[in-house]
This record gives structure tokens, C-alpha cells and sequence, in this order.
């Protein structure tokens, strides 16, 4: 079988004569070289700068610290005559920026961790209001309940009134000696004593 496909192959380097698809091939390129400078700054540690204008005339950067800085390396490659003169002005503007920026990423963190305390409180709130005795079902007024509902209730306290009898009061074995549950009017049965 051959291929049904061309595959990839090379583009020939001319200008793009549809205006519609040259803006898309400027995007992408655009992209893709800011893309490749971003990892070159990342993996290198270098200062880069790019400035590309657009067939409309809108300009796009790209640079790393800041454009600002780039163009003054360009005036000043090797940045050392300042420093022989006695000017420490770069070196104090990096030590500015290095505490700023220290000090933005420390108050993120702290933000994050303001906001995580926030919501935390929030659900503790939302948890106690949950847990006021007054909404728990027990406390729930009978008017207005149906039939089966006021059963519901009356089983789920037997099934309470037992399960309390049980822990407080095992039952003792054949040979084990009277039970004094009857003081609690417990009787094992599924009711009370007074039933």
C-alpha cells in the first residue's frame, strides 16, 4: 500500500501571497519563536529581547528581564565601566528587584494561605450551624408531620432507646446473674418497660 498522505515536507521560504493566510503564518510563527525564547531564557539564564511588527503595524514583544534593560546591555555590553567608576546603581536596581519579587511571591503564599484559612472557617461555621441541636430531627415540632413520618420518628427512637439499653446494659449470659436494666425500664424486646 502507498502512502495517502504527502507527509511532512519542506515549505519553500517566499512570502505569502493571501493576506488572510500570511496573518496566520505570522501568528504562528510569532508564537512558536516567542515559545523558543521563553525556553532559551528558561534553560540559559540569558537576557533576550525580540521586537517583531505585524503587516498592520502593531508591534510585539518579547524580553527577558524587560526590554528596558536589554536595550540598556545593548548601550553597556559588559555593564563594567559603571562598576569601575564607582556607580552601583544596577547592582542595587537587581538587589531592588530581587527583594520585590522575593516579597510578591512571599505575599501570594500568604494569600493562599489566607484563603485556605477563610474557607476552612467558613465550613466550621457552616458545620456548627448544621449541628445546632435545635435542627437535629428529634427536636423537629410533630405539627405538621404525616402519618408515616411521626412512625419514622417513633421507630428511630425505639431503635435509639435500644441501642442505648445494649451499650449501657449488656445482656449477661445464661448463668449470669439479674439484670439491672429494669431500673432503666430496658427490657432487651424492642421497647420500654413501659410499653
Amino acid at each position: 500500500m502507498g502512502r495517502k498522505t504527502k507527509g511532512k515536507q519542506k515549505i519553500e521560504m517566499k512570502k505569502v501571497d493571501n493576506y488572510g493566510d500570511r496573518m496566520i503564518a505570522f501568528s504562528k510563527r510569532k508564537g512558536g519563536i516567542f515559545k523558543k525564547l521563553n525556553e532559551l531564557v528558561s534553560m540559559c539564564d540569558v537576557e533576550v529581547a525580540m521586537l517583531v511588527f505585524s503587516q498592520a503595524g502593531k508591534p510585539y514583544t518579547f524580553a527577558f528581564p524587560s526590554m528596558n534593560e536589554v536595550a540598556a546591555r545593548l548601550k553597556n555590553p559588559s555593564g563594567q565601566e559603571l562598576f569601575a567608576k564607582g556607580h552601583t546603581g544596577p547592582l542595587v536596581e537587581a538587589y531592588k528587584k530581587q527583594r520585590i519579587h522575593d516579597g510578591i511571591v512571599k505575599m501570594e503564599a500568604l494569600e493562599e494561605e489566607l484563603a485556605l484559612d477563610l474557607e476552612e472557617l467558613k465550613e466550621v461555621k457552616k458545620s456548627r450551624k448544621e449541628k445546632k441541636l435545635d435542627k437535629k430531627w428529634w427536636n423537629i415540632p410533630e405539627d405538621g408531620l404525616s402519618m408515616k413520618e411521626m412512625q419514622r420518628r417513633h421507630q428511630a427512637l425505639v431503635d435509639l432507646h435500644d441501642n442505648l439499653c445494649e451499650f449501657f446494659y449488656p445482656p449477661m449470659g445464661k448463668d449470669g446473674g439479674s439484670s439491672s436494666s429494669g431500673s432503666l425500664g430496658c427490657d432487651h424486646s424492642g421497647g420500654s418497660a413501659s410499653d
